[in-house]
């Protein structure tokens, strides 16, 4: 990599970073561009040069908590040979993650619809990167003749798809920011049990 590149790269990171802290805090809609700017002692212009709105910077934001979520689960499921609990450890840090990105973005309803449109083919992405890493575990499930699946994709796609229900379901219809750790708990614990039945219907008899 070119030495101008390297630095843009570096200079976009501490950018998104800034931003991920002032989103943490405040939320994305009661964080505007020049306080970003100013944590970091740039201008507005030269923050606008890498992000052009704070709609894109939220979005790499987004993607950076995406992936720490996911190099962080790969490598529990690289350090166990256990598929059952990487499926266990799958489901739990998915809970884990949803309430990280609910208080990083302190969304409100209103801000939650008008920003849906613009991240929504990013979650997509998310979604196919999630199920990847579901068809890994069930894989390993089936070399060591654990599980008996014939489509691995698709019974991953259930699996994130029941994880998913099962947040809709506890939470809709509630403030995000008001959900308490008593609610997540519950949720968790839920999770937790549908996981098991889940793949008690993997395993051979």
């Amino acid at each position: 990599m070119k030495s101008d590149d390297k630095q843009k790269e570096n200079k976009a990171e501490a950018i998104i970073a800034a931003a991920q802290k002032r989103f943490a805090l405040f939320g994305i809609e009661k964080t505007p561009m020049r306080e970003i700017a100013r944590d970091l002692r740039i201008s507005k212009a030269a923050l606008y040069y890498y992000f052009p709105d704070k709609e894109s910077l939220y979005k790499s934001v987004l993607t950076r908590e995406h992936d720490e979520f996911l190099r962080i689960l790969h490598t529990e499921i690289e350090n166990s040979n256990d598929p059952v609990d990487n499926l266990r450890k799958f489901s739990q840090s998915r809970i884990s993650y949803f309430r990280k990105l609910s208080n990083l973005g302190r969304l409100t309803l209103d801000s939650y619809d008008h920003l849906k449109p613009v991240i929504a083919n990013l979650l997509e992405i998310f979604r196919e990167e999630e199920k990847r890493t579901l068809v890994l575990i069930l894989e390993k499930g089936i070399r060591q003749d654990l599980f008996r699946i014939d489509d691995t994709y698709k019974i991953a796609t259930l699996f994130l798809d029941i994880i998913r229900g099962q947040i809709k379901l506890n939470l809709s219809g509630k403030d995000l920011l008001m959900a308490d750790d008593a609610e997540f708990t519950l949720l968790s614990e839920k999770v937790k049990d549908m996981s098991d039945v889940f793949i008690k219907g993997l395993l051979y008899k």
